[in-house]
Order: structure tokens, then C-alpha cells, then sequence
């Protein structure tokens, strides 16, 4: 199954004789729970998918089952069910993930035989059921964008405090949620929402292991390394520094070894122009004061006083044919706004303060917002790592490539798929990006062709 998604897989490089031994696992439960029983799967299952993405508010999953006893029909399913997965490492480890899960479909339903037929269960999070057949109507006056959420998960979804962890937002706001879905109302006011003593708005509302989270980037990016993973040719027959490889040596090495990589993307310039990350206007029109202002955000200045994975920029700061530098094409994007700034302050309106919300701040949560999210993506790689529980989105690493230097580094952790199946093997594929490099591009133009070819000469 994940072979054709993933087909570096199929043979991955570095691959150890030992691997069979470190993809070990320990599927403790596999339930299958209905109203009236609850059945194990483990001894059907095929392969199991575990799912977390850092743009996604739940997590999610499919297990392929071959069936011999005709579960769907004799349990009645129709998608009122939930699965209880627990699993660790090894059975002597105590890394364990437990977590029940609504099952909400049945695909690929294939019959082998006369007595066995194959299907896959598709699971998520029973928050996303839920946020699917509720909507809010409700008033905030004067309240923080994360307090907003707090409400939302408590008091709407009634999902338990020790698995909420909420960045405090800065500003106060007056806002109407109107008739929305609980995820989708979360979704819409994540994006104006800014991190304290940090620049833009780069909040994430996302689900992982440990529950919903409501975090800035800029949060994230400080964090301490969960680990270090480095990729080498294995049964090469030295190790770095020249020491001869030991059997010992290379199943300890495989531990936080990089099984196969796959750079997915190393840079796009061209997507940065276009999608402002470099730089971009915004104009903030305001219909009751009549005010405009324009607002212009500049790479270079941002990323001195913001908080990054690495230490130097994602592009070199070179000048082009024009003159300009790539954070100084403001007009790459250009957005319209409409916002409220300063209406309580405006002469005609202050002695009626009340009657007018707080302002909303477009012009700072548009123009970095723009920036901020293209930025985040803006060097990915896609890795295959020996199972480990926990390695979670939100989690920042340290990835090591000796053959590709400048893109080795700190990345954060985007999507995880953890993948078990019925060999005993258990393997996760981790898809990881960087706003930022350990390597510092030249910005110095001393070729005296590539000027020539940046005029465009003959």
C-alpha cells in the first residue's frame, strides 16, 4: 500500500540486514468497538496508516484488513464505531501511543475468495465528527483570539483540558463568529492571529499525539531539538572518522539513522516571488474614515528580528537587472484590505468609541501572514525513519545529509504517516521543511558573466 505512494520504499538506500530487528513493534490493542462488542483486528490486519499534518486539524488513518469471518455484516457496521490503537517501539519500551478514533467509512472492499475478502477501515479523530454537525453563532467582545479557541474546544467539542495547549495570543478583539463549524470557525480566526513579543501572524491550529494545538511558528522554531538523524551508506565498512563498522556499530547507528531520503523541494525562487515571501503590499482601506495605508514587508528586516530554524536567509540578497533587491520587489504581490484601523481614535467617531470594534490589525496579520506560511514550506524533504511513537508534527530535528551539506540542519516536522503492517515492520515517513539554512548563499557579485547574463547580453 505505501509502496505506491511512496516508492522509494520499495528499496530503500542504506537498508541494513539488522532492519528487521529495529522496525520491531508492539501493536498492544487493534479494537474494533461497537455498541455491542468489541473485537480485535490484529490478527487480520494487513497494514495500518497513522496520519499527522501540521496544516490539518485532526489526525486520521486507514488499517487494510483481511477479513474471513464477515465483520461488516455480523457487527452491523455502518460508521457509528470506533478503533482503540495502541502501540510502542518494542515491548520493553515505554514511548506507548494509545487513542481511540471514530471509524467513518469502509473502501476498496475486494473479495479474494469464496471466504475472505479485503477492505480498508478509515479512522479519524472523533473532534473532526463532531466539528462536522455543529455550527456556532456566538459574540466575542474585548477577548483574545486564543481565548476565542479555548471556548470553542471546551465548551463546544468538550475535549478534556490535558489535551489543549494554547499559545496566548496578543490583542483583544470583538469578533462574530457566524454559523460556522467549530474547525472551520478555529481556521478562519487563526489567521489574524498574532504571537506575543514575536512579528507577523504565523499561528497553526493542528492536532498530534498529545492533543489540539494552537501555536506560532516562531514558537516552534525556538523549540529544542527532538533528535538528530543523520543519513550514511550503510555496510560501507567505516563509520565517520574512520572507525571499521561492527555489527553493534551499525544497528545502533540505524537507530537514528535516515533509512532513505527524498528532497522534495531544495529552493523555488520563483514560488517566493509569487507568493510574497520575499516581499509584498498590502493597502488597508478603511470605508468609515476614508483612511488608507500601505504596508510593505521586507525579507531582510524580518528575518533579523524574527525567530528562524538556521542562521542564514533561504535566497541570496543579489540584486537584479532593475536594481532591486529580491526583498524589495513589493509589488510582486499586491492585496487590497478592508479594516477598521484607528476607528475609535478618528475625530467624527470618538465620542462614540463603543460603538465601533477593535481594530483588526490587517495590516500586519496580511502582509506577514503571506509571507510567513509560504516561508514555512519553502525547503522540504521527505525522510523514512525506523518506527518511534513519538515523532510527532510540531517537533523541530536536526537532519544530517553529508553528501548535500547545505541541506543538512534544523527542520520541523510537517506530516508524519507512522506505518505498521503484519511483518513485523514499522517504519515512519516523515515529510520535513525549513525557512532558513545553516549555509549562507553568496550575495558578493564578483563573475563578471553573471552580471553579463543577469542584463540579459548577448
Amino acid at each position: 500500500m505505501y509502496n505506491e505512494m511512496y516508492p522509494e520504499l520499495d528499496n530503500p538506500k542504506g537498508s541494513l540486514s539488522a532492519t528487521n530487528v529495529i522496525d520491531e513493534y508492539a501493536l498492544s490493542e487493534l479494537n474494533l468497538i461497537t455498541p455491542e462488542a468489541t473485537i480485535s483486528l490484529k490478527a487480520m490486519m494487513i497494514e495500518l496508516s497513522y496520519y499527522e499534518d501540521i496544516f490539518n486539524c485532526s489526525t486520521s488513518g486507514h488499517v487494510l484488513i483481511k477479513d474471513s469471518i464477515s465483520l461488516i455484516d455480523k457487527l452491523g457496521l455502518c460508521g457509528n464505531e470506533f478503533l482503540k490503537l495502541t502501540f510502542k517501539r518494542n515491548p520493553k519500551a515505554k514511548d506507548e501511543y494509545s487513542r481511540y478514533f471514530r471509524v467513518y467509512r469502509v473502501s476498496e472492499r475486494i473479495q479474494d475468495n469464496n471466504f475472505t475478502e479485503t477492505y480498508s477501515l478509515h479512522f479519524c479523530s472523533e473532534e473532526l465528527f463532531l466539528s462536522e454537525q455543529i455550527k456556532i453563532s456566538k459574540s466575542y467582545k474585548n477577548k483574545q483570539i486564543s481565548f476565542i479557541i479555548d471556548d470553542v474546544l471546551n465548551n463546544y467539542l468538550k475535549i478534556p483540558k490535558n489535551r489543549i495547549n494554547i499559545d496566548e495570543s496578543e490583542g483583544l478583539y470583538d469578533l462574530i463568529i457566524p454559523f460556522k463549524k467549530p474547525f472551520e470557525a478555529i481556521n478562519w480566526i487563526t489567521n489574524i492571529a498574532q504571537p506575543f513579543g514575536k512579528e507577523g501572524a504565523d499561528f497553526l491550529f493542528f492536532e498530534n499525539q498529545d492533543g489540539f494545538n494552537f501555536l506560532s511558528l516562531q514558537k516552534l522554531y525556538e523549540k529544542k531539538p527532538y533528535s538528530k538523524y543523520a543519513y550514511n551508506v550503510h555496510n560501507a565498512g567505516r563509520l565517520e572518522g574512520g572507525s571499521t563498522a561492527t555489527t553493534t556499530d551499525e544497528l545502533s547507528r540505524s537507530l537514528t539513522g535516515i533509512k532513505s531520503y527524498k528532497f522534495i523541494d531544495t529552493f523555488d525562487s520563483l514560488y517566493g516571488v509569487v507568493t510574497g515571501a520575499f516581499s509584498n503590499t498590502v493597502r488597508v482601506v478603511d470605508p468609515v474614515t476614508r483612511e488608507t495605508k500601505e504596508v510593505k514587508f521586507d525579507y531582510k528586516k524580518y528575518f533579523e528580528n524574527s525567530s528562524n530554524l538556521n542562521g542564514s536567509p533561504a535566497i541570496g540578497f543579489v540584486k537584479n537587472r532593475l536594481g532591486k533587491y529580491p526583498y524589495e520587489n513589493y509589488q510582486a504581490v499586491f492585496k487590497t484590505v478592508q479594516s477598521n484601523t484607528r476607528q475609535k481614535k478618528a475625530k467624527h467617531l470618538e465620542k462614540t468609541p463603543s460603538e465601533f470594534a477593535n481594530d483588526i490589525m490587517a495590516e500586519v496579520f496580511v502582509p506577514y501572514r503571506t509571507a510567513q506560511l509560504a516561508l514555512a514550506t519553502y525547503s522540504r524533504a521527505r525522510i523514512v525513519l525506523s518506527g518511534d511513537p513519538n515523532l510527532s508534527v510540531g517537533k523541530v530535528i536536526e537532519a544530517y545529509f553529508p553528501s548535500n551539506e547545505s541541506n543538512s540542519g534544523k527542520y520541523l516536522i510537517t506530516s508524519v504517516r507512522h506505518i505498521i503492517d503484519a511483518k513485523m515492520r514499522y517504519e515512519v515517513v516523515v515529510e520535513i521543511a525549513k525557512n532558513s539554512y545553516s549555509k549562507k548563499y553568496p550575495s558578493n557579485e564578483t563573475n563578471a558573466e553573471y552580471t553579463k547574463a543577469k542584463k540579459g547580453e548577448k
